[in-house]
């Protein structure tokens, strides 16, 4: 489950040295066409740098991140994914040269050539500055100076066609020491996915035909008279194509329903989105700074949702119809139309940080204002009436119906606005003198107002209004209790203990407590044991509360009390009702660097989560599940399925315990180049050396011993290793692993990320219902060639070309039961439908 957007301060040795004493170190300046160099720390720390007690995850300069082949801090957060994901799998939080910042905006415009170093710190460091230690620590160091103008273009498909794209971005960046200057404005266009475009069987028990099907009432026979002439029971009979046989029992003695494939009346939604962002930061005397980040993100969406469906009862005196009492007929309606979904979402963002130091202390003030407007329109189908009425009175139920028969559509619209208002101030600073070191303390205060209004065609309340203000505080420590550097018990190495506490007041919901623990104990220098506990509770957020509420037809389902496959209504949207949650995760670790001054690190731990009131999407109708939601999920008269309840609700209890190990390597490959054989001029900077070769490696492997749920008081706990499962989509893989692996060779950098999960089961004594799940391997390329390193011309400076491709063995899970057969909704185009994406760009620097 994604944590906040929190970020956190700096390390205890950066607190001696102020923002003065940092600007006047003296530094060369870079541009964006300096080649990076291996990183040397002579002594002191470097600028930026916020490495403490604990082992950092790992540590990337510049030529490591050249090396990742990705040229926006997006992507290379991806390829690093297995890195700053935390135990508890948490997105990352982030620093800008050792401090806070307002918001993700504020570094991700920043080219990557931008950036000196990345460092990945564990979850022990976030209390530090002032976060969840939940979560890790990402801290992004900038060059002193940089500058550069950007223009990239790219485009993209899928091989098995369709969803093409497009995308165009402008960038503007200037570093100036702590001046800092951003504009950036991107266009990104997804075109929409036809189903048509895919290979799927069509759902042969699906009774919705464009002619039609006729169908027994309560299940029965047609009409005994087609029994006889068929010589046996016909209970669902497809509607004869020729006009001239439906007035006759002979044009139904087939007794078999027709099946349409809806696949060319459906897509997925195209996308559109426009985003302009822009950041400044400016000094403020000499030991202030302050910055403003602004965004703007428009988008908009459209997609085909199928054909309208009705279900019309034609009575036995209708002159079309052949049959001695009243049928159902089921049919689509391609004369009403398309059904269609449309999408808009407007954001706006503003977001500010000031900061500075006070002797030894550290300040952070930061705020932002956030407003997102979203609106929604979706087809749900047409008003029936009118059309039963003509039926009852003798029309014609099998041929198409009039315009304005089929005019009365039924639409559910939704339009919602969350705006959240937040301020954060941070203290970090030495508490007191101990004689293994200085005890740090961080201080916080917390300030939130978030208001969230809406209005649905679908809500039993049409207004759907919330506000809710939270205050917060927190109190962390940093104590030093042996250090061999100071000869402090230095017999059993270096010693120090980490404890937080915060207490948040949240509308609505009370006084939610957090508390953390932790050590972390050096016994010998590359070997670093560390134990933690953290509880947190959060209130969910206000979003998944006031949602609008709309209702999507036609959404592939599969029953597993029935084993069935079907088109059903799909429930989507806020619940009011739900509370908050409460996590507490323990982790013990290792962590062991065996090469000093080589960047190969190695990180074992075994985790322990346990969820109460966890926030969950009930998307499987198993029998555990049903009997736990009784009213999520609805059924007609012959049990089959109708429609699904998919909003969050409160899950009783979750523990999942599971070990982790980690893996990451960067390394120089071949000899160290030899200084130049004539002396540069005199006060000219030395030329740059060769670049040599360089590899890197991340790797995460996760191994569960046991992950098991509660749904509800009074029910079977679910063992979600052996069977059981809430999504629908396979059980919980008991091994995982993801990784990057890669480097750079001449004018060519980039690599492969890879993740991988094992087999699944969900289990049932239907055989129909007893799903087996292949293991999937989904690897993609990033790679980014240098023009300007194949041909002297001038117009290769600062151009790179770029090859992106995601899935490259088109890899999708497979899914069999137990008579060896896919069910409808799980064939292999409905749980990928894009499959393999390639992508070509090019990028040039000015």
């Amino acid at each position: 489950m994604a944590v906040g957007r929190g970020y956190r301060l700096a390390g205890a040795a950066l607190l001696t040295v102020s923002p003065a004493a940092r600007a006047q170190e003296a530094a060369p300046r870079a541009t964006r066409t300096e080649t990076p160099q291996d990183i040397v720390i002579t002594g002191g720390r470097l600028r930026g740098s916020v490495i403490g007690d604990a082992a950092p995850v790992a540590v990337l300069d510049a030529q490591a991140l050249k090396a990742l082949g990705a040229t926006r801090i997006d992507d290379i957060l991806k390829l690093l994914k297995p890195l700053t994901t935390s135990n508890s799998g948490a997105d990352p939080v982030f620093l800008l040269n050792g401090r806070r910042i307002s918001g993700y905006g504020e570094l991700r415009t920043l080219p990557p050539e931008a950036i000196e170093r990345t460092e990945i710190l564990p979850e022990q460091e976030s209390a530090r500055f002032g976060y969840p230690p939940t979560v890790r620590v990402t801290n992004f160091i900038t060059k002193k100076h940089f500058r550069s103008i950007t223009v990239e273009e790219g485009a993209g498909t899928t091989t098995d066609g369709g969803a093409s794209t497009a995308a165009l971005e402008l960038g503007s960046t200037r570093l100036d020491d702590a001046r800092r200057t951003s504009v950036t404005i991107n266009y990104d266009r997804q075109d929409p996915l036809s189903g048509a475009r895919r290979a799927t069987v069509p759902d042969a028990s699906n009774l919705f035909d464009l002619t039609g099907n006729v169908v027994g009432l309560g299940g029965g026979a047609i009409d005994p008279a087609l029994d006889a002439l068929a010589g046996r029971t016909v209970a669902a009979a497809a509607v004869p194509g020729d006009p001239a046989a439906r007035g006759t029992l002979a044009g139904y003695v087939a007794g078999s329903p027709r099946v349409t494939d809806l696949a060319p009346y459906q897509s997925i939604a195209s996308r559109d989105q426009l985003r302009v962002d822009g950041t400044r930061s400016v000094p403020i005397g000499k030991t202030v700074t302050a910055s403003l980040n602004l965004t703007m993100e428009a988008q908009r969406g459209l997609g085909l949702a199928g054909l309208p469906t009705v279900v019309l009862r034609v009575p036995a005196g209708n002159p079309a119809s052949p049959f001695a009492g009243d049928v159902l007929l089921y049919r689509y309606l391609p004369e009403a139309g398309l059904l269609r979904q449309r999408t808009q979402a407007l954001s706006l963002h503003a977001g500010s940080t000031v900061q500075g130091s006070l002797k030894r202390w550290i300040w952070t003030v930061t705020g932002s204002y956030d407003r997102a407007r979203t609106t929604a329109t979706v087809d749900r189908g047409i008003a029936t009436d009118a059309i039963q009425t003509a039926i009852d009175a003798g029309a014609d139920p099998f041929q198409p119906f009039a315009a304005q028969a089929v005019a009365d559509r039924l639409v559910s619209r939704s339009r919602t606005v969350v705006q959240t208002l937040v301020g954060k101030a941070t203290m970090v600073g030495p508490l007191l003198a101990l004689p293994a070191g200085d005890a740090q303390m961080t201080l916080t205060g917390d300030f939130a107002r978030s208001t969230s209004g809406g209005v649905s065609t679908d809500a039993a309340a049409a207004l759907l209004d919330l506000r809710r203000v939270t205050k917060s505080g927190s109190v962390a420590l940093d104590l030093p209790i042996a250090s061999a550097s100071r000869g402090v018990l230095d017999a059993i190495g270096s010693l120090s203990a980490n404890a937080s506490l915060g207490v948040s007041a949240v509308s609505d919901y009370g006084s939610l407590a957090s508390r953390n623990l932790g050590l972390i104990w050096t016994p010998v220098a590359p070997v670093q044991l560390t134990v933690s506990t953290s509880v947190s509770q959060t209130a969910p957020d206000i979003a998944l509360l006031t949602n609008p509420v709309v209702v999507v037809p036609n959404a592939p389902f599969f029953d597993f009390v029935t084993g069935t496959s079907g088109l059903v209504s799909v429930t989507a949207g806020g619940n009011p009702a739900l509370g908050p949650e409460r996590r507490q995760v323990d982790t013990a670790g290792v962590a062991w660097k065996p090469i000093k001054g080589k960047e190969l690190r190695f990180n074992l731990d075994y985790i322990v989560t346990r969820i109460d009131g966890q926030i969950g999407y009930l998307q499987a109708v198993t029998v555990a599940l049903q009997s736990a939601f009784p009213d999520r999920f609805v059924r007609d008269a012959a049990g089959q399925l109708t429609s699904v309840d998919v909003r969050p609700v409160n899950l009783t209890r979750s523990r999942e315990r599971k070990i982790q190990g980690k893996v990451s390597l960067w390394t120089m490959i071949g000899p160290e180049p030899k200084p130049p054989a004539t002396p540069a001029a005199k006060d000219a900077p030395p030329p740059p050396p060769k670049p040599r070769p360089s590899l890197y490696s991340f790797v995460t492997v996760t191994a569960r011993i046991d992950d098991r749920l509660l749904p509800q008081p009074g029910q079977p706990t679910l063992d979600l290793l052996d069977g059981e499962s809430i999504t629908g989509n396979g059980g919980r893989a008991r091994y995982e692993a993801q990784g990057s692996l890669g480097g750079s060779y001449g004018p060519v950098q980039g690599g492969i990320f890879g993740m991988w999960q094992a087999s699944t089961r969900i289990r049932s004594m239907i055989a129909a219902s007893d799903l087996r799940f292949s293991a999937r391997t989904f690897l993609a390329l990033y790679s980014t060639i240098d023009a300007e390193k194949l041909t002297k011309e001038r117009w290769a400076k600062s151009l790179s070309f770029q090859l992106q491709v995601n899935n490259i063995l088109n890899d999708r899970i497979a899914v069999r039961d137990r008579n060896v057969a896919t069910p409808y909704r799980f064939q292999p185009a409905f749980l990928d439908p894009y499959g393999r994406i390639v992508k070509l760009s090019v990028r040039k620097l000015f």
